[in-house]
């Protein structure tokens, strides 16, 4: 009867604990004095072709669930003794988990009451009692999705009928946990928009109707108005037909590893995630949140939203579900201030161009002074070659003469030796002034009327007319319609850059997953919580702010040497609210991903994860976000709109600007950086300072 029970399983590994000289048998079963012998057993489960484990050791035993446990291997375990000191042990070394069945049979012949032995979740037990001879009944304490995990009958074997009832043995998962039944979960939940809008108090003015009305949200201390996470936690509600009330997280924070008395981290977490630790008992966790909750009635939630990022820190802890956003690491900072306009007039030249077009010219007035006077050298070098000719014929006639008795007459012819042409006067000078005016664009005569000297003073004259004065326009013009702004702070290169030279201050929320990355991150991460540390006087971290939102607000204040460090959708939310022209986002940092966090072992994690994905590959989570950033940005009050607008406007404009203005600001605010500046004189001002400049040095 138990091999045809164990096989009805149908499990891959089986480990059996049986202790030393153990008999099962049941007094109040007749014919069966000398009960059942643990090795006949064995070797009739041994005939079913199944790979089995047997223990005499609990220890040893111990130590094989959890070696399957790290690998995720589900296992049945059937264990030949009495639940009731095994049970208190397997709680202790929390090796409840979905994916290992204990299964009990010590010859009893009715199940635990249960007063006397509890099954809480995620344990999964299955108790075999033995009521007459040949006749054996499974109990199972996760036969129905409620939370008090009581033993109910799920089958049942008869010797002398057709033996098992029905095959699995066990009702699967997923058709137990589709179905909740009203099942009431508990939600820790705090202020993170735009994941969860929570007002605390007893103020309910401005709670949507809809909201008001459900019965599934604790409106005493705190209140839950909206959210992304909010709506989705109502459609998995309606889906799986179960209820829910929200608690207050622990400190109002997703939870970090605790310090102990050595200030050593252990492997408890503060905040929502704390609640979630499976394995931990009430009394345990009461003890460790005493200090937190100040006399808040501590009990285990059932799983935690809220964008709620995966770690590995975090996985040691809780689980999680398929993932319900993915996102990027990134961090916001004030938006580029406008650069000085007096120096636009050299802006238009990048700091590469300028030392080549210094060169150019620099190098242009001497190489046309060498291409006129190339001419002048060239005759003057004839010139001296004819003179040394005739010198030498002179020397070499006369010595003839010397040497002849007789006189020898020679017809001397005169000579005519060239001149060569003079260099104009101060030549270098000329050229350096000319190549000046026509770069300048300034009236100049021909300097040399040579085809070379023509040719080159065509080739300067392009270049300064179509290369350096219209694009140079084009470009002056350009900007002074929108001016230049600062290199954005982007990177993290620049951001670090930016701390040391600048002093900026980086805030990130405390006991989040983006606290988590810098403070176990490599490279620049760890670079970049050493600066935020160095910063902080006295050890303080200060630099720990309580929501992404809190540090969008230090930066709309006029933080211009502040950068707040989250995930990129919920940094992109928050500065919608304040003005989007106002902030910079940087680039994505790294991929990082949101779902739902359970429970270790967790028994209806697949049923969720189920949903998850059907809403995902539907569209329907994305559609959701959307619509929660839609419904969001028409509840910005209209005094924000109104400032965020208001300061991406020029005053001292026109009646005409101050039309079309209005008409801008009856648009969104993220249409205010759109606006182009009209011309005014202060952007001309160094044109002027240039003409002083130039005055004063001529003068001098």
């Amino acid at each position: 009867a138990l091999s045809q029970i164990i096989s009805g399983l149908r499990p891959l590994p089986l480990a059996i604990l049986a202790l030393p000289g153990l008999t099962l048998s049941n007094g109040n079963c007749q014919n069966d004095s000398g009960g059942i012998q643990v090795n006949d057993f064995l070797q009739r489960l041994h005939r079913v072709y199944y790979k089995s484990v047997i223990f005499n050791d609990t220890e040893l035993f111990f130590h094989h669930v959890e070696s399957n446990l790290h690998g995720s291997i589900a296992c049945v375990n059937l264990i030949l003794d009495k639940p009731k000191e095994i049970l208190k042990r397997l709680r202790q070394r929390r090796l409840a988990h979905r994916l290992s069945l204990f299964i009990f049979y010590w010859g009893a012949r009715w199940p635990p009451r249960p007063h006397t032995l509890h099954f809480e979740e995620p344990m999964r037990v299955v108790v075999v009692t033995r009521p007459r001879h040949k006749a054996f009944r499974i109990y199972y304490n996760q036969a129905r999705p409620a939370s008090d995990s009581q033993l109910r009958l799920v089958n049942w074997y008869d010797g002398d009928n057709l033996g098992l009832q029905r095959i699995p043995l066990l009702p699967p998962a997923s058709s137990v946990y589709a179905n909740f039944e009203g099942r009431v979960f508990t939600v820790p939940v705090f202020h993170s928009p735009p994941w969860f809008w929570v007002t605390y108090g007893n103020n309910s003015s401005d709670t949507d109707e809809e909201l008001f009305n459900l019965d599934n949200t604790d409106y005493n201390e705190m209140r839950v108005t909206g959210g992304r996470d909010h709506r989705l936690l109502m459609l998995l509600a309606q889906h799986m037909n179960f209820r829910f009330r929200y608690v207050e997280a622990p400190g109002r924070t997703q939870g970090s590893l605790r310090l102990d008395d050595a200030k050593e981290l252990n492997d408890s977490f503060t905040g929502g995630i704390g609640l979630l630790q499976s394995g931990v008992s009430s009394l345990r966790l009461e003890s460790c949140y005493h200090d937190v909750l100040s006399g808040f009635f501590l009990q285990q939630a059932d799983f935690f939203l809220g964008d709620v990022g995966l770690s590995w820190e975090r996985r040691k802890a809780i689980e999680f579900s398929f993932f319900t956003l993915a996102d990027s690491g990134a961090f916001a900072t004030h938006a580029p201030r406008r650069l000085n306009e007096a120096l636009a007039i050299m802006r238009p030249f990048k700091q590469d161009i300028w030392p080549y077009l210094i060169l150019t010219i620099v190098f242009s007035g001497p190489i046309f002074y060498g291409i006129i006077t190339m001419p002048y050298i060239w005759r003057r070098h004839h010139a001296n070659l004819n003179g040394e000719q005739l010198a030498y014929n002179c020397i070499y006639m006369t010595y003839i003469n010397e040497i002849t008795p007789g006189r020898v007459k020679v017809n001397r012819k005169k000579i005519k030796v060239p001149f060569s042409q003079q260099m104009p006067n101060q030549l270098f000078e000329k050229c350096i002034w000319f190549t000046l005016r026509l770069f300048l664009k300034q009236s100049c005569q021909e300097l040399y009327h040579g085809y070379r000297a023509k040719f080159l003073t065509i080739v300067y004259w392009i270049a300064a007319t179509y290369v350096l004065a219209d694009v140079y326009s084009a470009q002056l013009t350009s900007q002074f319609a929108r001016p230049a702004r600062e290199t954005p702070i982007d990177t993290l290169q620049r951001l670090q850059a930016a701390m040391i030279r600048d002093g900026y201050s980086l805030y990130v929320e405390k006991e989040s997953s983006s606290l988590e990355m810098l403070e176990n991150g490599t490279e620049l991460f760890r670079h970049l919580y050493a600066l935020m540390r160095q910063q902080q006087p006295e050890g303080r971290q200060s630099f720990l702010i309580d929501s992404v939102e809190a540090g969008i607000q230090l930066i709309a204040k006029g933080g211009e040497d502040k950068a707040v460090l989250g995930g990129r959708e919920t940094l992109y939310f928050n500065i919608q609210q304040y003005g989007a022209q106002n902030f910079q986002l940087s680039h994505k940092l790294y991929t990082r991903y949101s779902a739902v966090a359970v429970q270790i072992g967790c028994p209806f994690l697949d049923s969720l994860n189920d949903v998850l994905m059907h809403l995902f590959e539907g569209g329907i989570l994305e559609k959701i976000t959307s619509a929660e950033y839609a419904v969001q940005s028409r509840k910005i009050p209209k005094d924000k709109a109104q400032q965020s607008i208001e300061q991406a406007t020029v005053q001292g404009v026109t009646d005409t600007a101050n039309e079309k203005s209005n008409e801008v600001r009856n648009h969104s605010p993220s249409q205010g950086s759109e606006v182009i500046s009209p011309l005014n004189l202060r952007m001309l001002q160094g044109a002027f300072i240039a003409l002083g400049v130039g005055s004063l040095t001529a003068g001098v």
